[in-house]
């Protein structure tokens, strides 16, 4: 299954062989979603809030290309890769992360791009502050090209590469 874009963690993947309605699929951590391309909503299955408004609200932004993959790519074709806002498009898969010290990891991507990610207590609020917790923060995890905790916790892989990219780190504040 072709992935067609990942942000936030969401990876969007279609198969050029399936059933009607035009869909895609969404996932989000142990989270997935069958999303209709026309009705732009929910087909199947679950997504938490956050990650199916911005499933939802990218949808929107790229219905006309979607539903042109859809009804144009064969079988065996990869779909277009619709540029993200921007223009950019947003596909920078984590291969490799490691703790090296509390809220601070070495992070490797795809492309061999490697840097190291710190957050500093003043951004341990909200979803973050069970980070705080040592034995927590240590079950970093990469998966589907995204670092993650459980809970669903992640970090926006498009951001990370950016900033390790223009400054070797990435600072959260």
């Amino acid at each position: 299954m072709p992935t067609v874009s990942i942000f936030y963690g969401i990876i969007i993947r279609m198969f050029f062989d399936e059933h009607a309605p035009p869909h895609f699929h969404a996932e989000y951590g142990e989270f997935k979603a069958t999303i209709g391309i026309r009705e732009l909503g929910i087909l199947t299955g679950f997504l938490p809030r956050r990650a199916q408004e911005l499933v939802l609200d990218w949808a929107e932004l790229h219905q006309t290309e979607l539903l042109i993959d859809w009804d144009l790519c064969p079988p065996t074709a990869d779909p277009h890769r619709p540029p993200e806002v921007g223009g950019i498009v947003m596909y920078w898969d984590v291969i490799s992360a490691t703790v090296t010290n509390h809220l601070e990891f070495s992070v490797t991507f795809a492309d061999g791009l490697s840097g190291r990610v710190k957050l500093l207590p003043t951004h341990l609020h909200g979803v973050f502050a069970p980070l705080g917790d040592p034995d927590m923060f240590n079950r970093l995890q990469v998966s589907d090209g995204f670092v993650s905790w459980p809970g669903n916790i992640d970090l926006a892989p498009d951001a990370m590469y950016e900033a390790i990219r223009r400054d070797g780190e990435w600072l959260l504040d």
